[in-house]
């Protein structure tokens, strides 16, 4: 080869780097990396944060850092003049969860002109083309789907009448013509769609999970330049678990209950036993604050306290499930492998039917036959029915289903009864048993049915839907299975909970033959402190249940012991009128055993939450006078937003023996059980971190007590996603 040619392909390669190093320089580049994570690779440009967190929330990103959302508060914008060269975006985005409503990885925005450019997401994962011009939105269909938990890579590119649109490297959109072009760009919106829409004060066009490397372009984008190496950064695994430093500084958060990664959960059920583990679902919606977009979530324990979230075994599709994934109940089938029966709301309401695709429960596939029930059954006018529950009796399976009936202006919860060979073909034969409201007081719609054989009786378990005013509750019946019929011993159920709280038990025999149950224990406030707060409800503590005269008798299950460390015990203590016992200090996750003598006390029990200069606190107590149990929360908290108020139930107890008492705390739940056989919960959210103190005391007169207090160790949800 000749000088000259030698020389001639110097420059050629020397003007190309030139050319591409001109060309990166121009770009626009928020990486989140360094110090200043929301400036760009220039510091031209700076994105502005909103969210109910004050800094932005970094994790693990496709490079370096990426920025994590929350699916209801956090999102980026950026105005500046600057942005009117602008003709494309790209960037990687990696999903948890699929939106509440339709929201965009990045919106382009003409404010002067009213028009606007985004690529979105609906709630099924279809990418789109959304287009504004003057506060009206349509939405281009792409027929390319983004999958939750792993990255991608979207790319859209504007001219002065069209559009290309890239996705993972390769073109989807190519010139598509768009009557509305955002022609003067002066606002960039990530994680957001431009379009509004709230329910309460949540923005439901947020996306929930990572975004990273958002790159703005000047010039037209081309295929080759969009991101060297992009076939094999799509392949990395994106870390999609909650930062820790999300929830670092919420005392009240429970350490050692089961609870979701964050956002909105609800009742669990399909507790089961397979395989040397525990698995157990839930409703969960990862995209927000809020009962909308229901997947059924999955978290497996070896030992019923150390649990791992798993990602959602089963999401809407378009068709009969559609609009959630709701409650519903697991069994071994006739071959000894789980299959998962759910609540499918569609056009009608239905039942669904899933099986494992691996031995651990990790991946499930919706039945090819479902829905496996449709509809109510003919005559009844009700349509809503929900919350399968499943037993077997012989060879045939039997499914009751949460419903209600309207007669003569009047309604009372009901249970729907259907008997199966196979579990695939279901014949409706009646109702299992339907309640009495003016003898029973049961309610209007039954919800979370369970139908648990004990011994030789049946338990039947339903929750009454709140109406008028009056909450939910979890009540029960004792009796027999006659006649394909349920046949109570009593027709007057008996309350789960001493005082109302926990609802929705899933109940299963554990590895040792205890039948063991797991509740949600709800908020119980309103969407301001879910807000600021991040997650919503948690569940219970294992529970162990026994009949004994007709009732069920609650006790923590023994492998809560296992979380003992730190023990400190009161022997034969004189507790004096107003002037309680201290036995507990400094610490969020305790368990206290105690006896009380009670004496002729007017009112004896605890202060929990309480702060050392008494500004904060919480009572829990025996009321003597009124034969009532009472949880008094009118100074628990000076939070904003949190419920100040007292429940009370009435409650007999035998005042001339010794009355046991034991709590489990953690943060914000404290479970209450009595005499090793009755229990109720409350859940308390003081504003200071020092409201942390448990004292016993007594009004009216002197009363005896001893008791053991053991500090405990956390056992934290792990996410393997």
């Amino acid at each position: 080869m000749n000088r000259t040619i030698k020389y001639l392909l110097r420059l050629s390669v020397i003007v190309i780097l030139l050319v591409n190093s001109s060309f990166v320089k121009s770009q626009q580049v928020f990486s989140f990396d360094g110090k200043e994570v929301l400036k760009s690779n220039n510091a031209e440009l700076v994105f502005n944060l909103h969210s109910v967190r004050i800094q932005p929330e970094l994790t693990q990103g496709i490079t370096g850092n990426g920025l994590r959302t929350d699916g209801y508060s956090t999102w980026l914008n950026c105005k500046n003049e600057k942005l009117k060269k602008l003709s494309g975006v790209s960037g990687w985005f990696a999903l948890e969860s699929f939106p509440t409503d339709t929201a965009a990885f990045f919106s382009i925005k003409d404010s002067i002109a009213n028009t606007s450019i985004a690529v979105c997401v609906d709630k099924f994962g279809q990418l789109l083309i959304g287009s504004g011009i003057k506060g009206a939105f349509s939405y281009l269909a792409t027929n390319q789907h983004v999958e939750r938990f792993k990255w991608i890579h979207l790319a859209v590119s504007l001219s002065k009448k069209s559009i290309n649109f890239w996705v993972n490297g390769k073109i989807v959109i190519a010139n598509n013509p768009v009557a509305f072009i955002p022609i003067q760009i002066n606002e960039l919106i990530i994680a957001k769609d431009v379009r509004e829409k709230r329910e309460w004060m949540y923005d439901l066009t947020l996306i929930n999970g990572i975004v990273d490397e958002i790159k703005l372009w000047n010039q037209p984008i081309k295929e080759a330049d969009l991101h060297p190496g992009l076939a094999a950064l799509s392949l990395k695994v994106p870390v999609l678990a909650i930062p820790e430093s999300r929830f670092k500084s919420d005392f009240s958060r429970p350490k050692y209950h089961l609870l979701p990664d964050a956002n909105w959960t609800n009742e669990t059920h399909g507790l089961i036993y397979y395989k040397n583990q525990y698995h157990i679902f839930n409703q969960k919606n990862a995209s927000n604050l809020m009962l909308r977009q229901i997947n059924w979530g999955h978290y497996s324990s070896p030992d019923l306290i150390h649990w791992t979230e798993h990602k959602p075994v089963l999401k809407p599709e378009p068709g009969f499930d559609e609009n959630g994934i709701w409650s519903g109940h697991v069994v071994l089938n006739d071959e000894g492998i789980p299959a998962a029966f759910y609540s499918a709301g569609g056009a009608k309401f239905g039942i669904g039917m899933a099986l494992p695709k691996d031995p651990n429960l990790l991946e499930w596939g919706k039945f090819n036959g479902n829905p496996v029930i449709l509809g109510q059954p003919e005559g009844y006018t009700r349509t809503d029915m929900h919350d399968p529950y499943l037993w077997k009796v012989g060879d045939k399976w039997y499914m009751c289903i949460g419903f209600g009936l309207e007669k003569d202006g009047k309604q009372n919860g009901a249970l729907l009864l259907y008997s199966s060979l196979d579990l695939k073909k279901w014949n409706f034969l009646h109702l299992l048993f339907e309640g009495n409201p003016e003898i029973d007081n049961s309610g209007v719609f039954w919800e979370m049915p369970v139908f648990q054989k004990v011994g030789q009786k049946y338990v039947l378990l339903v929750n009454k839907v709140p109406t008028k005013g009056v909450s939910a509750r979890a009540l029960y019946w004792v009796g027999d299975f006659i006649n394909e019929k349920f046949v109570p011993d009593n027709p007057v159920p008996k309350n789960l909970e001493v005082i109302n709280r926990l609802l929705s038990p899933s109940v299963a025999f554990d590895k040792n033959g205890l039948l063991s149950a797991i509740a949600i224990i709800p908020d119980e406030f309103g969407g301001e402190a879910s807000y600021k707060l991040g997650w919503t409800h948690l569940y219970s503590i294992p529970r162990v249940w026994n009949l004994k005269d007709g009732k069920i008798q609650q006790s923590p299950h023994p492998v809560l012991k296992e979380l003992r460390e730190e023990k400190k015990s009161f022997q034969n203590q004189q507790i004096e009128n107003e002037k309680p016992l201290l036995i507990s200090i400094g610490h969020q996750q305790i368990e206290i055993e105690a006896t009380i003598e009670p004496g002729n006390s007017k009112k004896f029990g605890f202060l929990v939450g309480e702060n050392p200069d008494h500004s904060e606190f919480t009572r829990i107590y025996y009321d003597a006078e009124t034969r009532e149990m009472v949880v008094d929360q009118t100074n628990s908290s000076l939070k904003e937003h949190i419920p100040l108020r007292t429940k009370r139930d009435k409650y007999d107890l035998d005042l001339s023996k010794s009355i046991d008492f034991h709590l489990f705390i953690d943060g914000s739940v404290i479970e209450v059980f009595v005499n090793d056989g009755d229990a109720f919960t409350t859940r308390i959210f003081p504003l200071k971190e020092t409201s942390n103190q448990v004292e016993i005391f007594t009004e009216g007169t002197n009363i005896g007590a001893k008791a053991d207090v053991w500090t405990l160790k956390t056992a934290k949800v792990k996410t393997d996603f």
